[in-house]
């Protein structure tokens, strides 16, 4: 197995910034907290959760004609789904809903690694990454 090329690596951990970017800003300088923060933050939340459930359809299609394939392409469809709709709940039931899809994004993965070729790195990287959006979307949701 070959190892994932560092902008992976660059790009996935720079993907935590916006994460950060809104509980630190709300910790920091609650009273410059612009009214729209909230909003932009929880769709990126939400995108991002979309986005990865596509890195499991993606990493599902070559083996789409068989039963594992399907259901990895199922499985991607549903958290998509599920993270749509997290963002359209009320800003902290919302927290909690995509806190919910990342969790079984990372137990998607778990899935994966097992059924469908494992990638050298790859399931590590997601759950660092999964941990730290956990980390921000707790911190942002304790900051209510």
């Amino acid at each position: 197995m070959n190892r994932l090329p560092a902008l992976v690596y660059l790009l996935g951990y720079a993907g935590l910034l916006p994460f950060i970017a809104g509980p630190l800003w709300w910790t920091l300088l609650p009273d410059s907290v612009p009214p729209w923060l909230d909003g932009l933050w929880l769709r990126y939340a939400a995108m991002i959760a979309s986005f990865m459930a596509g890195t499991l359809w993606g990493l599902a299609l070559p083996t789409a004609e068989g039963p594992n394939g399907l259901i990895g392409m199922a499985l991607s469809t549903v958290l998509m789904l599920l993270a749509w709709l997290a963002a359209s709940l009320p800003f902290t039931p919302a927290i909690v809903a995509l806190a919910a899809v990342f969790v079984l994004l990372v137990a998607a993965e778990v899935w994966r690694e097992r059924v469908l070729d494992p990638l050298s790195g790859y399931f590590s990287l997601r759950l660092s990454l999964t941990l730290g959006v956990l980390v921000c979307l707790v911190w942002r949701g304790l900051l209510n």
